[in-house]
């Protein structure tokens, strides 16, 4: 570990951090995308990182406010998440052994795509999802949860179209992601995936997503929600961008 490695990796924990914090999404998008595109390490061993981080981060924000989980619409989700979790983790470490180009290629195209989807505003439909409806988008978020630890994108796009509360929204992100890291944690330590560096960056990490996510509270950036999301949007499409243009 040198120190340049780990400064512009605290660098993209803070980023992505105060982003979040504003917006609500693009954490996990972010940090991949500046140290993937800069090769600064493994896709494999910043995906662990941030799994751990997230972990805490969600477990403290939820733990008073679990009343507002959907748990009906998780128990559907998680039919297609779960599985999908599990084969994402297989094809990150198969491609990280044996196509690190083409594995950094599909992480560019995915931090656009994500880019896209979480810049949409979709409003809210009448009808309810069906249930195979609400599998596939599990077997999307699982696919990119258990490849990248960024499960966000379809997972945020498919519940911004029910007609929920925002808090119970929110809430119900933060128990799928929750669920989704304790898999990832836990399958990757079986494998003998965690290392000490992995556990040495985390504990780096999180005074650093603390004090990130304590400014994005307390000092929010002066622009519209709109512009905010547009200027998210930006920085996701150049950072996909690079990080295909650099694979």
């Amino acid at each position: 570990m040198t120190e340049s490695t780990l400064f512009i990796f605290l660098f993209a924990i803070a980023i992505g951090a105060y982003v979040q914090t504003v917006t609500g999404f693009a954490m996990g998008l972010i940090i991949m995308g500046i140290t993937a595109s800069l090769q600064l390490m493994p896709i494999s061993f910043i995906a662990a990182v941030i799994s751990l981080t997230a972990l805490t981060n969600i477990i403290l924000a939820i733990h008073k406010d679990h009343a507002h989980i959907n748990w009906k619409i998780i128990r559907i989700v998680m039919l297609g998440f779960i599985p999908a979790v599990f084969v994402g983790i297989f094809l990150l470490y198969y491609l990280d052994q044996t196509s690190t180009q083409f594995l950094q290629q599909m992480l560019g195209l995915v931090i656009i795509i994500g880019g896209i989807l979480l810049t949409l505003k979709p409003n809210p439909i009448n009808t309810t999802p069906t249930a195979i409806t609400s599998i596939i988008v599990g077997i999307a978020g699982g696919l990119m949860g258990g490849l990248f630890s960024t499960s966000a994108p379809p997972l945020i796009f498919y519940l911004y179209k029910q007609k929920l509360e925002l808090k119970v929204i929110k809430n119900t992100l933060l128990a799928i992601f929750m669920i989704g890291s304790i898999i990832r944690i836990t399958t990757i330590s079986i494998q003998g995936y965690i290392t000490l560096d992995i556990m040495l960056f985390t504990l780096y990490s999180l005074p650093v997503v603390f004090l990130f996510t304590w400014l994005g509270k307390k000092y929010p950036p002066s622009l519209s929600d709109i512009n905010m999301r547009r200027s998210a949007f930006i920085l996701l499409i150049v950072l996909g961008v690079s990080t295909i243009l650099t694979a």
